[in-house]
Order: C-alpha cells, then structure tokens, then sequence
C-alpha cells in the first residue's frame, strides 16, 4: 500500500458516516485522486512553467476537465500511473498550442467544424463512460450526454463566431475536445488495458 493509500484510507474512514451512499473504499480513492490532482496540479505548474506553457497548459486543463468530468473516460488502474499519463498529455497539449503554427482563417473554419463535429460524434456514441462517483442510472447518464453535447455545440458555434477574436482560446478548445473525445473510443480503453498487462508482466518477471 502506498502512502497516498494510506493517508486516503484514514482519512475515509474518519469522515465516512452511516448513511454516506459510498463505501470507505470509494471515498478512500477519491480522496487519493483529490492528493494526486493536488500534487499533479503543482507538477504541472513547475514543469510548464519552465518550458514557458504556463497559460497554455493551464488553459488546456481547464478545458479537458470541463468535459472530462462530465463524461469521463477511459483510466489506469493505478492512480500514480493515471497522474503520470495525465501530467504528460496535458503537458503536450499546452506545447501544441504554443508551437502550433497560425492556421490560415479560410482554413480555420474547416478546422473547427471538422474537430468539434468529430468530437460531437464520438461524445454522441460513447458518453458518458462509466464513471466512479456518477450512478450507473440511464436517466444520469442520459443527462450527461445532453450536456456535454450542448457545451460541445456551444462551443463549436462560438468559436466559428470569434475566430478573429480568440485564437488560442478556440484551439486549446479543439485539442481538449479531440483528448477527451479520444479517451471515450472503445481502442483506447483496449489499449491501456493491454498496455498495463503488458507491464504488469515486465514487473514479474
């Protein structure tokens, strides 16, 4: 058991009351996952501070979560892993949209219907993903998808609006919905899954 493992579980089993609907294992790892965005979070800071991605990462964090914590997606088993996985994408997302060159505005337009317009489609098959803290009830999950669809359309028809206006805002919109649409495909969770079979047999042997 790791340290953030056990802090998480003393903690749980302190604040866990008789007719909390969570057991003290679920609460345990949400309070673990809550320490490691912590810890990732300052992680970010420092690393993207010393590349100079600072708003950029920021920016790109933002967005993905607005539309990952509605819909969720695929996760590594272990959370130091997960943490690790997420530090790096949205490290290389915030370098994209630094070093991106400018996309010509007749192109633009075709970007932001052909990347929001795929994200729409995946959010439309896939969300949401199972989720740990969201019931697995059909009306939730119904709910969901109305909403992560709304935001996606939303932001869509404004981007195309304020293209002049909101360059970087618009693009670090794009490569959040395309991540967070990109973890809700079915082959990303076959990948992961093999992915971490695959180590775990490394590890061993």
């Amino acid at each position: 058991m790791t340290w953030s493992e056990k802090i998480s579980l003393q903690l749980a089993k302190k604040i866990k009351t008789e007719d909390s609907p969570y057991s003290i294992g679920q609460l345990a790892h949400g309070i673990e996952i809550v320490l490691l965005n912590i810890i990732n979070g300052l992680a970010l800071l420092i690393v993207s501070a010393l590349f100079g991605i600072i708003a950029e990462v920021f920016l790109v964090t933002f967005l993905f979560f607005v539309y990952r914590m509605i819909t969720g997606g695929v996760h590594l088993r272990n959370p130091w892993t997960c943490a690790v996985a997420t530090f790096s994408l949205m490290n290389a997302g915030g370098y994209i949209l630094k070093h991106l060159p400018a996309v010509p505005t007749p192109y633009i337009y075709l970007l932001i219907l052909g990347a929001m317009g795929l994200a729409f489609l995946v959010n439309f098959r896939y969300a949401p993903a199972k989720h740990t803290y969201v019931p697995d009830h059909p009306e939730i999950q119904k709910r969901n998808r109305k909403i992560v669809l709304f935001l996606l359309a939303t932001s869509c028809t404004l981007s195309l609006l304020l293209v002049e206006y909101a360059y970087s805002l618009i693009i670090a919109n794009i490569i959040a919905a395309l991540m967070q649409s990109a973890l809700l495909l079915p082959g990303s969770f076959q990948l992961v899954s093999r992915m971490e079979n695959f180590f775990e047999r490394v590890v061993e042997k």
